[in-house]
């Protein structure tokens, strides 16, 4: 039976509300680490001297790539614990319940195979590549210490540049093809259904 866009939206914004939540414990929690605020300070003093025209645009963006980069490196926890969370909520627990997150249990709603077999976990893997960004942060740890500053900085940039235009065109598709199927369930071969 095919599912009403707006129970679908209200299911997944119930699923990101209780992430944001959880991240929301772990964020607060490093954002008062004395290194963090410490770094946030220095980019505050580095955007006054580009402001008032002490240095050039290039010794800016040197010396801001260089800070930003420092402050992902003291939060790399932060992303990891991202990562586990989506993998966790919208990879496992779905497979552990037959399709279905609190947003979709609540709405009775649930992800189902295209073939009518059982969602894989590598199905659900793939939905959450591209719809939660799992791919991008994945990424963004493997070459937060790869990377030298600027190129992780221009990396970062295209990343999340990418990630924003795949969530953008994945919304429309729901919102307005007849399937109500966006890139991730394309690419995953699922769906959502209502449940019977």
């Amino acid at each position: 039976m095919r599912v009403k866009t707006t129970k679908r939206v209200l299911a997944y914004f119930i699923d990101i509300m209780i992430i944001f939540f959880a991240i929301g414990v772990i964020v607060n929690v490093k954002e008062k680490d004395k290194t963090v605020m410490q770094l946030r300070s220095d980019i505050e003093i580095v955007n006054e001297l580009y402001a008032n025209g002490e240095i050039k645009f290039h010794e800016y963006f040197d010396r801001w790539t260089v800070i930003n980069q420092q402050i992902d490196q003291e939060c790399v926890i932060y992303l990891i614990f991202n990562i586990l969370l989506i993998l966790i909520y919208f990879v496992l627990l779905p497979k552990v319940w037959n399709g279905q997150t609190i947003g979709k249990k609540i709405l009775k709603l649930k992800v189902v195979s295209n073939t009518g077999e059982k969602v894989t976990i590598v199905q659900y893997l793939i939905r959450n590549m591209l719809l939660n960004g799992l791919a991008q942060m994945i990424l963004l740890v493997l070459f937060l210490y790869l990377l030298p500053n600027s190129m992780y900085f221009i990396f970062s940039s295209i990343l999340t540049f990418i990630q924003l235009i795949l969530v953008i065109i994945s919304s429309f598709m729901v919102l307005y093809r007849k399937d109500k199927r966006g890139l991730h369930d394309i690419f995953s071969g699922t769906n959502v259904c209502i449940v019977s």
